[in-house]
């Protein structure tokens, strides 16, 4: 009985760790390009609660919880910054992945040319 109980126990403890580790429901890797968002949404509402900022280094994904952090690394230059996920998108085609603030793209080296090949790697996944 006592063994029935320590295995039910563990296997209880098991399942509650993955269903709250977001780490299962979304890659910790991701490839693809690169945006920025325009200058005329400055102040604008973000999907995750309050306004878009140029300077602050954030960004908007489709999936990832928002308050997630996340490096990403230019492809061409080897640029890379740690950006907040604050907002959903960007929205087109599917090989855009994320849309960075105008300081994330500049700190990426990609600021003026549009869009860039980069990789993500998911340092820490938001609550929300």
């Amino acid at each position: 009985m006592g063994k029935i109980r320590t295995r039910t126990t563990l296997v209880l403890a098991l399942a509650l760790v993955i269903l709250a580790t977001p780490v299962l429901a979304h890659r910790k890797y991701h490839k693809g390009y690169a945006v920025y968002y325009a200058n005329m949404y400055a102040d604008e509402a973000v999907a995750c609660g309050g306004t878009y900022d140029p300077t602050a280094k954030t960004a908007a994904h489709r999936k990832l919880p928002c308050g997630s952090r996340v490096r990403v690394k230019n492809l061409a230059n080897g640029n890379k910054v740690i950006v907040t996920i604050t907002d959903r998108g960007p929205y087109g085609d599917k090989e855009t992945i994320i849309d960075v603030s105008r300081k994330a793209a500049k700190r990426l080296g990609f600021w003026g040319d549009g869009r860039t090949r980069v990789r993500l790697v998911v340092l820490e996944f938001g609550d929300k």
